[in-house]
């Protein structure tokens, strides 16, 4: 699937500042809302089969306020037409039925509840528990201070601490289930999904993960300007805390406050945190050719969706469905 330079070139010339001029410039060109052109033009098409976004007010008033965040995501006042139609591509990917950040859920039959955050499973994920710069379960449990003051009243704290023959089963990548529960209740297990390897699971439009990128949201929490009351609050609470500190003591409950309820702010600058730490990906380039190339050059969409997935088939298959998405547009 090809694009024209024309097409490219006039998408990269369009700038939008928020959702209400998005909302307008559909609404200019194509006579309805973005959404509803989405799904009456390319949803369940070629590259978009079987994909589509809700519509509902509530879903159309979650888009209006992710994209008046574009300062947030993009560290910029305006982003072109190109990187709109991306990024909302990676979205209704990732969360098109109700444009709400997501938990990552764990749990199979064969792996159920804390057992498959914590586990390697060949093929399917690695363990968490070995993340990039995550903190061992084995070593929050029994050797971090700031761990245990923040948690020893949880669930299951006492019986952990109990068994320290059996740490180093806690620094591995299979979990120790003959031993301790799987359950995700909190009231069985509450201690153990402060570790790492749960608490910093997938979280957000993009599935951030590591202790490495929520350090980086604290840093944003830590400085924030705005007004949002919730986050506010939890700037008052890290105020002079080292960062990495923070994520040790704080909560699965903390951050799913923060990606959930903070008018997506907090998930909306997790994307921008992330494309800075993977090569500024939300830089596209304006030409046709750059654009559509099947290589991990900067400024190409198969670039942005292999760093944004890290597969092959994902970024080509992303790629695809932003080109289909110029061509029924058209804007020239």
């Amino acid at each position: 699937m090809t694009v024209s330079p024309d097409v490219v070139r006039a998408a990269a010339a369009v700038h939008l500042r928020n959702g209400s001029e998005i909302v307008e410039f559909f609404n200019s060109t194509v006579k309805i809302h973005f959404i509803d052109w989405f799904n009456t033009s390319c949803a369940n098409r070629e590259a978009w089969a079987r994909k589509r976004i809700g519509s509902t007010d509530e879903v159309k008033s979650r888009f209006h306020s992710i994209w008046d965040n574009i300062p947030v995501i993009f560290d910029s006042e305006s982003v072109n037409l190109l990187q709109f139609l991306a990024l909302t591509s990676i979205l209704i990917n990732e969360v098109g039925a109700e444009l709400l950040p997501l938990t990552e859920i764990c749990g199979t039959a064969a792996r159920p509840g804390l057992a498959y955050a914590f586990d390697s499973i060949p093929g399917v994920k690695r363990s968490y528990n070995l993340g990039p710069a995550n903190k061992r379960a084995g070593e929050l449990f029994f050797n971090d201070q700031h761990f245990w003051q923040a948690h020893n009243q949880r669930a299951g704290a006492s019986r952990v601490r109990s068994m320290p023959d059996v740490r180093d089963l806690w620094n591995g990548a299979m979990y120790p289930r003959h031993l301790f529960p799987t359950s995700l209740d909190p009231a069985e297990s509450g201690f153990i999904q402060q570790a790492d390897f749960f608490k910093f699971r997938g979280r957000g439009f993009i599935q951030i993960t590591w202790r490495a990128n929520y350090k980086s949201i604290v840093l944003f929490v830590q400085s924030y300007s705005g007004s949002n009351a919730t986050i506010l609050q939890y700037k008052a609470a890290w105020e002079g805390l080292d960062p990495d500190a923070v994520c040790t003591v704080t909560s699965t409950n903390d951050w799913d406050m923060l990606f959930q309820q903070t008018d997506l702010i907090v998930a909306s600058r997790a994307i921008g945190l992330h494309n800075h730490a993977c090569g500024n990906y939300l830089q596209l380039s304006s030409d046709a050719a750059a654009l559509a190339a099947s290589s991990q050059a900067a400024g190409s969409l198969y670039n942005m969706g292999h760093r944004i997935n890290g597969g092959d088939a994902y970024a080509a298959l992303f790629s695809q469905r932003v080109i289909q998405m110029l061509n029924a547009l058209n804007y020239r």
